[in-house]
């Protein structure tokens, strides 16, 4: 049977046709792969080379199989190979997903309809390359899921299309980001009804708000007892898991990371204590730490080089009430942070 399409909706006609190529990094763009393919939009994938990240290759491994081309783009053939490799191609759309290298504006050019960048956070408030870290550090009750142009800046291109997405209470930012991940393939189909139009684009705003948020450091990933309270540290260590590995903090001048905390509810605050002090350490009812403003927080899992840890099970390595987890690994004296 034929199918007969309205002239006036040429959209309807150029989607169905459109060829796309994937950049992203596996598995966050595991279902707009397959939403891609499954369409027959897709033409082929790229991932970029990080020299330590195995899991793209073993997805590349899998995608090859399913006679997918593929290429990989490093910061040596972007400029050359990769370049000649994308005209030969000639896409109507490029979709990027997780990719860390500057894309020259030339290259940018090339699709029909340009490349699109898929960013976990809201713009252009939280440009970054990293910002669900920051959402939930700060406590953020919601983020999005911004698709948008690319231009010669970071995240600054017009936008496309931002869909919001709940933050709720105690999710660590593996499950937010693999919450987004999901949705990925109905967005898309979204998307790809809305690309060919350039009214559905709008220019970013300009805001004294508006912040490039850089990938955290060793700084920004450690507690620091005396000045976080207890809801800060959670949300610390929330948004430490599992990319950064969780929360740092030191004991008796040791490392240690912090995986899972949970928050003490309908607790009186203790006087007198110090921040980072061990107020209670069982071996069945866990391990209690004192935050700013005497608020208790109960540490579920710790890895350290003993291994990952329950709290109760770190309890029998010898850790005891009245010790201390310190921001350094120089303890400092409890007289000198006392609430």
């Amino acid at each position: 049977m034929c199918r007969l399409y309205d002239i006036n909706k040429p959209n309807e006609l150029n989607a169905m046709n459109m060829k796309i190529v994937l950049i992203g990094n596996f598995p966050v763009s595991i279902s707009l792969y397959q939403y891609l393919q499954q369409n027959k939009y897709l033409q082929a994938v790229c991932t970029q080379k990080t020299g330590t990240e195995q899991s793209n290759q073993d997805y590349l491994d899998l995608i090859q199989k399913e006679k997918i081309e593929t290429f990989v783009v490093t910061s040596q053939n972007i400029s050359n190979d990769f370049k000649d490799w994308l005209k030969e191609k000639s896409p109507d759309l490029v979709m990027v997903c997780g990719f860390s290298l500057k894309i020259p504006v030339d290259i940018l050019n090339i699709p029909n309809y340009g490349f699109l960048n898929i960013h976990f956070g809201k713009l252009p408030e939280n440009r970054g390359p990293d910002p669900l870290f920051w959402s939930i550090k700060k406590g953020d009750k919601n983020t999005a899921i911004t698709i948008h142009k690319m231009d010669e800046n970071w995240d600054s291109g017009k936008i496309l299309t931002q869909q919001e997405v709940p933050i709720i209470p105690g999710e660590t930012l593996g499950m937010i980001n693999s919450k987004m991940s999901f949705m990925l393939g109905q967005l898309t189909e979204k998307v790809l009804k809305l690309v060919e139009a350039p009214k559905n684009y709008y220019i970013q705003s300009s805001s004294n708000s508006n912040t490039y948020n850089k990938r955290p450091d060793i700084v920004e990933t450690t507690i620091i007892w005396e000045e976080q309270t207890a809801d800060e540290v959670e949300n610390l260590v929330n948004a430490c898991n599992p990319k950064y590995g969780g929360a740092t903090t030191y004991y008796q001048g040791s490392v240690i990371k912090i995986v899972e905390v949970s928050p003490v509810d309908a607790q009186v605050p203790l006087l007198g204590k110090t921040p980072g002090e061990i107020i209670h350490a069982h071996p069945q009812e866990g391990l209690y730490v004192c935050c700013k403003y005497g608020k208790l927080i109960k540490l579920n899992i710790i890895s350290s080089d003993a291994g990952i840890l329950t709290g109760t099970k770190y309890v029998h390595l010898g850790i005891r009430q009245g010790h201390l987890f310190t921001t350094t690994a120089k303890a400092t004296p409890k007289k000198h942070i006392q609430i």
